[in-house]
């Protein structure tokens, strides 16, 4: 438990260096741009490659590849039951916000910091994640609304995901494991120190991107909205726990994390237009 809130401290001192340097202007929330994609296209990349080698794959792989997806799927639905007397944009805002992992910016760096055992456990329920989170919950959310923006187009939702280097590196992981398959632990050498820098420019891009604005009179709405929202992974992290017998204690604590983990973050836009 020390070790957790050491980690959570060190985590928490980025966040805050981040906004500090935004506030002072060394650094400015475009910098965000570039620390993001050398987190997306080197770093946690590296990450998963170190931490998914010589993963042997087991039932639980595929129970919490369904659970990314099944999640997703049953908190959107639950979103629209909570906001169907709401404006169809803050519905809207309910199937966005209720759902979806942010696993690879947030929950990877942190865990990875202390456990790296559990790194392969994150990967597999963020595959199933991320067939959501790339465009199926719009395609969903545009559905229920009527306001074809985007739309539900497989095309371009899987188009996203192998655009995506670290999908690309679950889905090759995934294939090797199928085959029993690995890299010699000498061969991860070049790549470690982009691994070991993973945490500290993953939530240095957090702290830059992130704002503390909101529209007016939109307080009690967002306060809502994450009530909801930690109430729910909350329960389904409980069910999951203490109703799924077939899987150890130590695969039921990774599965009740990932159930809590931070959501992907969208924003409000009274226009409807805006959610990125």
């Amino acid at each position: 438990m020390t070790t957790i809130l050491l980690n959570a401290l060190s985590i928490m001192l980025v966040l805050f260096l981040a906004l500090l340097l935004k506030k002072i202007r060394i650094l400015h929330q475009k910098d965000g741009a570039l620390t993001s994609k050398m987190v997306v296209y080197l770093t946690l990349p590296a990450t998963i490659l170190i931490g998914v080698n010589h993963t042997k794959l087991s039932n639980i792989f595929f129970i919490l590849m369904f659970m990314g997806l099944f999640s997703n799927l049953l908190l959107v639905f639950l979103g629209k039951f909570i906001g169907r007397k709401a404006t169809v944009e803050e519905r809207g805002l309910y199937m966005f916000d209720l759902s979806g992992y942010n696993i690879g910016n947030f929950s990877i760096p942190f865990v990875s910091s202390f456990f790296p055992a559990a790194i392969p456990f994150l990967a597999m329920f963020d595959m199933g994640n991320s067939l959501m989170v790339t465009g199926t919950t719009q395609g969903i959310v545009e559905l229920s609304s009527g306001r074809k923006k985007h739309g539900f187009i497989l095309q371009e939702i899987f188009g996203v995901l192998f655009r995506n280097p670290p999908f690309v590196v679950y889905i090759f992981m995934f294939i090797l494991a199928i085959f029993g398959l690995s890299f010699p632990d000498e061969w991860l050498i070049p790549i470690r120190p982009l691994a070991n820098a993973n945490t500290l420019l993953s939530i240095f891009t957090i702290g830059l991107f992130m704002e503390f604005r909101l529209p007016k009179g939109k307080l009690k709405l967002v306060l809502k909205i994450l009530t909801w929202r930690y109430l729910l992974a909350f329960i389904l992290a409980s069910l999951v726990y203490f109703f799924l017998p077939s899987i150890s204690s130590h695969n039921k604590r990774n599965s009740f994390i990932n159930l809590l983990l931070p959501n992907v973050l969208f924003t409000y836009d009274s226009g409807y237009r805006t959610w990125k």
